[in-house]
Parts: C-alpha cells; sequence; structure tokens
C-alpha cells in the first residue's frame, strides 16, 4: 500500500520519514531516467542530448530576448485578448491595419498572459516570451520522430543537428514569432499521418491553418503520403478527410475574415475577394523575383541575419567586424555543403531507405520542400526579400537531405576533419546568436528611460502619435500612425529622427515640419538618446 500512494500523500509515521520516503522514490525515479537513457540505442542518445542543448539555449536566448519586430503586434494582440476576452479588429494595436492574422498563437500568449500576469504585468510580460521556444523545442522533438520512422535514427540525429543549429531556426525559436508555432503543427501532421491516425493528422493541419495562412501547403504533402500509403479504395477516404477537415478547423476564423474585411485570408488575394481597402500589401513587383538581393537576403536570413538585411552590418556597428564576419560567411558554405552533397548523392539516399518507402519518402521530402519554395516566391513580389522565413515550414525536409549528405561524408576520407569543422562552426553560430540577441537587447535597453519615463508620467489612456509597431509595445500607450488626421486625435507625440531600430517610427520631413510649426509643448527630451516627446494639449 505504501509503495502505490505519492510521497505527496503521506504526512505520518516518525520524524524524518516522510522526507526519507520521498528522497528514495526521486532518486528512484532518477535512476530510472538513467536506465532508460542507457537502454537507447547510441543515436536516439545522442538526439536526446542535442534537444536538451537545444533547449538550454533557446531557453536561455528567450531570457535575454527584448520582443521587437512583428513580435511587438504579436504580443500586445494577446495581451488585448486576455484583458478584453475578445479578438480585436480595427484597435491601434502597433499596425495600421485590422486585426486579420490567424489566432492560434495570439491565444496561447493571452492564455499564458492571463496566467501569470494575474500576478503583475513584468511577469506576464516575461512569461509570453516562451511560447515560442517551447513550440521550437516541440518542433525538434517531432521531427526527431518522423524521421527515425521513416528513415533510420542515424539520419534521425543528422536531421535534428542541422535543425537545432541552422541560426534561422534557433531564431525563430526565440522571437515572439508564429512561426515556431508553424513549425510545430506542420510537422505534428505528417507524424499522425505515418502513424496512421487520419483525423489527428487533418486537425494538426488545421491548426497550422489557425497559426498562420502558410500552414495550408503541407496539405499537398499530406496528400501525397495518403496516396502512396494507402490503396485507392483507403485513398479517396483518407484523402477527402486530408484535403477538407483542416479548412473545416481553420473555418471559424476564416468565415471571420470574410464577413468582417470582405475577404476570408486577407489582406492576400484582395484583388479578387475585393476586400476592405488597406496599402499593406497593396502592390506587386515582380522584378523582385530576379534581383541579386533575393538569394542575398534570404541566404543571410537563412544564417541568422535579422530578414537578410545585409545593411544592418553597416547601420551597427560590432567589434573586429572586419575579421569575424569573413570567417562566418567561409563557417556558412562549409556548413551548407552537406545540403548539396544530400540533394545529388542518390546512392546514399537509397542505401538509407528502404526500398518500400524509398519512393514515398523522398517525394514527400520533394513535395514538401517544393511546395513551400512556390509560396516563397509567391510572397516576394509582394513583400519583398526579407521573406527567408516563409520557407521555414519546409526546414525539416531539408534538414533530411543535409543528413544524407553529412553521412556520406562522414564516410569520407576527410570524416574527421569535417566533423571538427561542423562543431566548431555550430559552436560559432551558437556564440553568434548569444551576440546577436545580447545586443539587440542592449540596442532596446539604451532607450529603457525614454520608455519608462512615459509609462511614469503619461496616462494609461494617453493616446501618442507614432508609426512603427515597436515603440508602441514599449511604451504600453494606444498610439497611432502619423497622419494629419490622428494629429488631432493624440495627447502626445514621439519624435526620435535616430530611432535605428523601428525606423518606421522616423517621421518624414513634411510631419516633422507640420510638428514643429504647431509649437507643441516639449514636455520630456533625452539628449543621449534623441528623444522628444511634445504635449498636444495646452
Amino acid at each position: 500500500m505504501l509503495t502505490s500512494r505519492s510521497c505527496q500523500e503521506w504526512h505520518f509515521g516518525k520524524k524524518g520519514q516522510h522526507s526519507r520516503i520521498c528522497k528514495c522514490y526521486n532518486k528512484t525515479d532518477k535512476m530510472n531516467l538513467i536506465k532508460k537513457f542507457k537502454k537507447q540505442e547510441k543515436y536516439t542518445r545522442y538526439s536526446i542530448l542535442i534537444i536538451i542543448l537545444f533547449s538550454v539555449i533557446v531557453l536561455a536566448l528567450t531570457s535575454i530576448h527584448h520582443v521587437s519586430g512583428d513580435g511587438c503586434w504579436y504580443v500586445p494582440v494577446g495581451k488585448f485578448m486576455a484583458e478584453n476576452q475578445n479578438f480585436p479588429l480595427f484597435e491601434p494595436l502597433g499596425r495600421d491595419e485590422p486585426f486579420w492574422s490567424p489566432p492560434l498563437y495570439h491565444v496561447l500568449v493571452a492564455i499564458v498572459y492571463g496566467i501569470f500576469g494575474a500576478v503583475n504585468n513584468s511577469l506576464g510580460n516575461f512569461a509570453v516570451k516562451f511560447v515560442s521556444p517551447i513550440f521550437g523545442i516541440l518542433s525538434l522533438i517531432f521531427t526527431f520522430l518522423v524521421v527515425k520512422k521513416l528513415v533510420n535514427s542515424k539520419i534521425a540525429f543528422y536531421s535534428i543537428l542541422f535543425l537545432a543549429f541552422i541560426p534561422i531556426f534557433i531564431g525563430y525559436s526565440v522571437l515572439s514569432y508564429v512561426e515556431s508555432t508553424l513549425i510545430f503543427f506542420v510537422i505534428l501532421s505528417v507524424y499522425f499521418l505515418i502513424n496512421d491516425k487520419i483525423i489527428l493528422a487533418g486537425i494538426a493541419a488545421g491548426l497550422s491553418i489557425l497559426a498562420k495562412y502558410n500552414g495550408v501547403f503541407i496539405i499537398p504533402v499530406l496528400l501525397y503520403i495518403v496516396y502512396k500509403k494507402y490503396s485507392k479504395k483507403q485513398f479517396y477516404k483518407n484523402g477527402l478527410i486530408i484535403a477538407i477537415l483542416p479548412l473545416i478547423v481553420a473555418s471559424p476564423w476564416l468565415i471571420r475574415n470574410w464577413i468582417l474585411l470582405g475577404n476570408p485570408i486577407w489582406p492576400f488575394l484582395n484583388f479578387i475577394f475585393n476586400g476592405y481597402e488597406s496599402m499593406s500589401y497593396g502592390s506587386l513587383n515582380f522584378s523582385n523575383l530576379f534581383h541579386y538581393g533575393l538569394l542575398l537576403f534570404t541566404y543571410l536570413g537563412i544564417f541568422g541575419v535579422p530578414d537578410g538585411n545585409f545593411h544592418l552590418f553597416s547601420t551597427f556597428k560590432l567589434p573586429y567586424s572586419e575579421v569575424l564576419l569573413p570567417i562566418w560567411l567561409v563557417g556558412t558554405f562549409i556548413f551548407i555543403i552537406p545540403l548539396i552533397v544530400g540533394f545529388f548523392n542518390k546512392s546514399q539516399k537509397n542505401k538509407n531507405i528502404k526500398n518500400n518507402l524509398r519512393t514515398l519518402i523522398i517525394g514527400a521530402l520533394a513535395i514538401w520542400i517544393i511546395s513551400y519554395l512556390i509560396l516563397f516566391l509567391l510572397y516576394v513580389p509582394n513583400v519583398g526579400w526579407a521573406v527567408s522565413r516563409i520557407i521555414l515550414p519546409a526546414f525539416p525536409a531539408l534538414a533530411v537531405f543535409w543528413a544524407f549528405g553529412y553521412e556520406k561524408l562522414n564516410n569520407s576520407k576527410l570524416s574527421k576533419l569535417f566533423v571538427i569543422l561542423i562543431t566548431l562552426i555550430i559552436a560559432g553560430f551558437i556564440f553568434t546568436e548569444f551576440v546577436k540577441f545580447g545586443f539587440a537587447a542592449n540596442q532596446w535597453n539604451f532607450y529603457k528611460e525614454d520608455f519608462d519615463w512615459v509609462k511614469s508620467n503619461t496616462p494609461q489612456k494617453s493616446i501618442f502619435l507614432v508609426s512603427g509597431q515597436c515603440i508602441p509595445y514599449n511604451i504600453q500607450r494606444t498610439s497611432l500612425f502619423s497622419t494629419d488626421e490622428n494629429l488631432n486625435k493624440a495627447d502626445y507625440i514621439w519624435v526620435n529622427q535616430n530611432f535605428k531600430l523601428d525606423k518606421r517610427s522616423v517621421l518624414d520631413e513634411s510631419s516633422l515640419n507640420s510638428i514643429e510649426s504647431e509649437n507643441y509643448k516639449e514636455v520630456y527630451s533625452n539628449k543621449k538618446t534623441g528623444t522628444l516627446i511634445y504635449s498636444t494639449k495646452p
């Protein structure tokens, strides 16, 4: 009877007996975990260690990360949901557009903020940052499980070695963006399908769409797997489930957007649906597809440069960049070699994959990559070159090809040298990510005095005139974009013409002249940061 109950339930016995029993059980549990770990075959043990190391890295990076970029919109939306028990629509939460984004990530942020924000606002703001790393870690785990089932544990280990340390995956497992949530449900849908859980696969695919519209591009992969895996009769039944169930899961949000914005997938394809008009995503530039910037921005984005923007190298000066930058570039070239080898080394793929699964696996991986490559090319004319994250959901598939190539190189005469190089490069990538996130946090902290002054010296319901999405997030005040119409609605005006962290907040010359001509009262000035705040009220 004693061993059938948890140690937390026992409060009687001689002094010290309870604690000794609990310590004994805890020690036994630890021993059992160690025994289970040792019983795993070699590459599974290696994979567990990689997952643990990745978890430590992204959780540490998240703790120092300062919310930025699109996260300055996603997080306030989640906080709005937590505080108002409702989805926003036209509320000014950092963007001059309605809230249209599939809401799964925001709902998760709302839940986390609702729990921890009830203690205090600072704890809530800190806790919501950990939504992304949790899904990044889960994505790595399920990538291992999928590849292990389809190929073997060695290729699964090499696959997560690539995925865990490619900088773009590390970055979006830390940033408060929707991408890690999207990737998780994409890989989860594949995991369920290869384990014959058709309905769960359809639900997971639907949840990926509710994380980001891009989730729909996994459906062709799922249909191909169903086609290859099942008989003709089963294909029609299961294929119909895979095709329809994700749309049913996502339909409440699609219907909401159709009713409120006139377009179920607003703002995309708005010229077809004739939905709500907005300047966002308003023009197409097909010349973007043929510019060298496309390859440059994409490559740099994959290896951790924010949005692949090489101009950042000149905007933010880093010590010893003249030496470190070339070394970093050479490291990226070496790291990508196994992927190239994996794509073109047919014999190695055949060696690792059973004959009856070869067509299914290689075909599914190819469709997976091509599907998101097509999506990537659709984004480029609309958004520009800074869209390397669009292909992130295809990285589990790319990881398998990298694994094929890595195993081939690992069996060559230069295998020891290559292993050492890859290890050093991975260490360099990790170090670079810590430098990058630490540097970015310090850049934001430079303006902390300005942000704190606003929060301490202006009414909570006051309205600021400032464009962009990150200053509103940091000052925690309602903000309107800089227009003549909005100027009449604002209580305060934020001016900083040297603000590098969100260039959209920098006023154009005509707006600045208009503000200065009104002789508004200057209520705050910081010569160190260059920030001025004016009151529009007498």
